[in-house]
Protein backbone atom coordinates (compact mmCIF):
# COMPACT_ATOMS: atom_id res chain seq x y z
CA UNK A 1 0.00 0.00 0.00
CA UNK A 2 3.01 2.03 0.40
CA UNK A 3 3.48 5.47 -2.35
CA UNK A 4 6.78 6.05 -2.08
CA UNK A 5 8.57 2.10 -2.00
CA UNK A 6 11.66 2.66 -3.81
CA UNK A 7 12.59 6.13 -1.96
CA UNK A 8 12.03 4.26 1.30
CA UNK A 9 13.57 1.39 -0.05
CA UNK A 10 16.81 3.44 -1.15
CA UNK A 11 16.11 5.17 2.74
CA UNK A 12 16.89 1.43 4.11
CA UNK A 13 19.67 0.50 2.70
CA UNK A 14 21.73 3.72 3.33
CA UNK A 15 20.84 3.49 6.58
CA UNK A 16 22.60 1.51 9.40
CA UNK A 17 20.99 -1.43 10.78
CA UNK A 18 21.43 0.11 14.73
CA UNK A 19 19.87 3.62 13.77
CA UNK A 20 16.69 1.59 12.24
CA UNK A 21 15.83 -0.41 15.32
CA UNK A 22 16.02 2.91 17.44
CA UNK A 23 13.66 4.25 14.16
CA UNK A 24 11.32 1.12 14.14
CA UNK A 25 10.81 1.88 17.90
CA UNK A 26 10.45 5.08 18.23
CA UNK A 27 7.67 4.82 15.24
CA UNK A 28 5.78 1.96 17.30
CA UNK A 29 5.27 4.73 19.88
CA UNK A 30 4.11 7.92 17.56
CA UNK A 31 0.80 6.96 18.19
CA UNK A 32 -1.48 8.18 21.40
CA UNK A 33 -1.18 4.93 24.15
CA UNK A 34 -4.65 5.13 25.02
CA UNK A 35 -6.52 5.00 21.53
CA UNK A 36 -3.44 2.80 19.40
CA UNK A 37 -5.93 0.11 19.09
CA UNK A 38 -8.70 2.02 17.91
CA UNK A 39 -5.89 3.54 15.29
CA UNK A 40 -4.24 0.31 14.47
CA UNK A 41 -8.18 -1.21 13.90
CA UNK A 42 -8.89 1.46 11.42
CA UNK A 43 -5.83 1.23 9.71
CA UNK A 44 -6.53 -2.74 9.84
CA UNK A 45 -9.70 -2.05 8.36
CA UNK A 46 -8.87 0.26 5.47
CA UNK A 47 -6.19 -2.26 4.39
CA UNK A 48 -8.09 -5.27 4.22
CA UNK A 49 -10.84 -3.33 2.22
CA UNK A 50 -7.93 -2.53 -0.31
CA UNK A 51 -7.16 -6.15 -0.12
CA UNK A 52 -10.43 -7.24 -0.93
CA UNK A 53 -10.00 -4.92 -3.98
CA UNK A 54 -6.67 -6.06 -4.76
CA UNK A 55 -5.34 -2.68 -4.33
CA UNK A 56 -1.18 -2.05 -3.91
CA UNK A 57 -1.31 2.01 -3.53
CA UNK A 58 -3.26 4.10 -1.05
CA UNK A 59 -4.50 6.62 -3.57
CA UNK A 60 -7.16 9.76 -3.27
CA UNK A 61 -9.70 7.72 -5.68
CA UNK A 62 -9.52 4.47 -3.58
CA UNK A 63 -9.88 7.01 -0.17
CA UNK A 64 -13.05 8.70 -1.72
CA UNK A 65 -14.40 4.87 -2.46
CA UNK A 66 -13.90 3.48 0.73
CA UNK A 67 -15.46 6.77 2.90
CA UNK A 68 -18.19 6.42 0.89
CA UNK A 69 -18.68 2.92 1.29
CA UNK A 70 -18.27 3.71 5.04
CA UNK A 71 -20.44 6.54 5.35
CA UNK A 72 -23.82 4.54 4.80
CA UNK A 73 -25.27 4.69 8.11
CA UNK A 74 -22.07 6.70 10.19
CA UNK A 75 -22.46 9.89 11.34
CA UNK A 76 -19.93 12.51 10.15
CA UNK A 77 -18.20 13.10 13.44
CA UNK A 78 -17.57 9.35 12.84
CA UNK A 79 -16.02 9.66 9.67
CA UNK A 80 -13.83 12.65 10.53
CA UNK A 81 -12.59 10.28 13.57
CA UNK A 82 -11.95 7.77 10.98
CA UNK A 83 -10.07 10.00 8.27
CA UNK A 84 -8.19 11.53 12.06
CA UNK A 85 -7.29 7.89 12.74
CA UNK A 86 -6.00 7.09 9.21
CA UNK A 87 -4.58 10.18 8.63
CA UNK A 88 -1.77 9.95 11.76
CA UNK A 89 -1.60 5.82 11.03
CA UNK A 90 -1.17 5.87 7.20
CA UNK A 91 1.76 9.35 7.79
CA UNK A 92 3.55 6.99 10.37
CA UNK A 93 3.50 3.75 8.70
CA UNK A 94 3.39 4.49 5.30
CA UNK A 95 4.75 7.72 4.87
CA UNK A 96 1.76 8.86 3.34
CA UNK A 97 0.03 12.35 4.36
CA UNK A 98 -3.89 12.26 3.22
CA UNK A 99 -4.35 15.83 4.56
CA UNK A 100 -2.97 16.57 0.75
CA UNK A 101 -6.47 14.97 -0.50
CA UNK A 102 -8.04 17.79 -1.16
CA UNK A 103 -11.24 15.81 -2.82
CA UNK A 104 -11.72 13.66 0.35
CA UNK A 105 -11.60 16.70 2.47
CA UNK A 106 -13.86 18.14 0.43
CA UNK A 107 -16.59 15.26 0.34
CA UNK A 108 -16.28 14.60 4.40
CA UNK A 109 -16.91 18.97 4.31
CA UNK A 110 -20.15 18.39 2.55
CA UNK A 111 -21.76 15.72 4.18
CA UNK A 112 -20.80 17.63 7.49
CA UNK A 113 -23.52 20.52 6.08
CA UNK A 114 -25.93 18.86 7.04
CA UNK A 115 -25.41 17.01 10.33
CA UNK A 116 -26.71 18.36 13.43
CA UNK A 117 -24.73 17.78 16.37
CA UNK A 118 -26.21 16.50 19.82
CA UNK A 119 -25.81 19.16 22.27
CA UNK A 120 -25.64 18.12 26.05
CA UNK A 121 -27.91 19.19 28.13
CA UNK A 122 -26.49 21.15 30.94
CA UNK A 123 -27.88 22.54 34.34
CA UNK A 124 -28.22 26.10 34.59
CA UNK A 125 -27.23 27.81 37.87
CA UNK A 126 -30.72 28.11 39.51
CA UNK A 127 -31.11 24.82 38.26
CA UNK A 128 -27.89 23.34 40.73
CA UNK A 129 -29.02 26.34 43.29
CA UNK A 130 -32.78 24.89 43.13
CA UNK A 131 -31.69 20.96 43.20
CA UNK A 132 -29.10 21.71 46.26
CA UNK A 133 -31.84 23.99 48.27
CA UNK A 134 -35.22 21.91 47.36
CA UNK A 135 -34.12 18.48 46.83
CA UNK A 136 -34.36 16.21 50.62
CA UNK A 137 -31.38 15.81 52.12
CA UNK A 138 -32.42 12.23 52.97
CA UNK A 139 -32.33 10.80 49.20
CA UNK A 140 -30.58 13.26 47.73
CA UNK A 141 -27.44 14.21 50.09
CA UNK A 142 -24.78 12.39 48.27
CA UNK A 143 -25.60 13.41 44.73
CA UNK A 144 -25.42 16.77 46.67
CA UNK A 145 -22.28 16.47 47.46
CA UNK A 146 -21.09 15.17 44.24
CA UNK A 147 -22.74 18.35 42.62
CA UNK A 148 -21.30 20.73 44.80
CA UNK A 149 -17.48 19.00 45.01
CA UNK A 150 -17.67 19.00 40.61
CA UNK A 151 -18.98 21.98 39.84
CA UNK A 152 -17.33 24.28 42.85
CA UNK A 153 -14.11 22.33 41.62
CA UNK A 154 -14.68 21.52 38.08
CA UNK A 155 -13.71 18.57 38.61
CA UNK A 156 -13.24 15.55 35.68
CA UNK A 157 -14.46 12.16 35.95
CA UNK A 158 -11.15 10.66 36.53
CA UNK A 159 -10.75 12.61 39.25
CA UNK A 160 -13.85 11.84 40.73
CA UNK A 161 -13.03 8.04 40.67
CA UNK A 162 -9.45 8.54 41.70
CA UNK A 163 -10.59 10.61 45.23
CA UNK A 164 -10.10 9.20 48.21
CA UNK A 165 -10.73 10.58 51.99
CA UNK A 166 -7.48 11.17 52.16
CA UNK A 167 -7.98 14.01 50.06
CA UNK A 168 -10.11 15.63 52.37
CA UNK A 169 -8.70 17.87 54.90
CA UNK A 170 -11.22 19.31 57.49
CA UNK A 171 -10.57 22.49 59.37
CA UNK A 172 -13.11 23.77 61.76
CA UNK A 173 -16.41 24.99 59.39
CA UNK A 174 -13.78 24.40 56.03
CA UNK A 175 -13.54 20.78 54.15
CA UNK A 176 -10.46 21.42 51.94
CA UNK A 177 -10.53 18.74 49.01
CA UNK A 178 -6.78 17.95 47.19
CA UNK A 179 -7.02 17.24 43.73
CA UNK A 180 -4.48 14.76 42.66
CA UNK A 181 -2.62 15.16 39.63
CA UNK A 182 -4.37 18.77 39.00
CA UNK A 183 -3.12 22.30 40.04
CA UNK A 184 -6.69 22.82 41.49
CA UNK A 185 -7.62 23.19 45.75
CA UNK A 186 -11.43 23.49 45.83
CA UNK A 187 -12.67 24.28 49.49
CA UNK A 188 -16.20 23.74 50.79
CA UNK A 189 -17.74 26.09 53.46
Amino acid sequence: MGENSSDDDLEMMCTPPEVRVVAASTNSNLLPEKLKRLYMNAYNQLKTWYEERKVDKVTEIFLLAYFEEKSEGKKVSTLWANYSMLKSTLAIKENIDISKFFKLVAVLKRKNSNYKPKKSKVFTKEEIDKFIVEAPDDEYLSKKDVMVIGVAGACRTDEFCNMLLDDLDVCDDIIVINILNSIKEVCCC
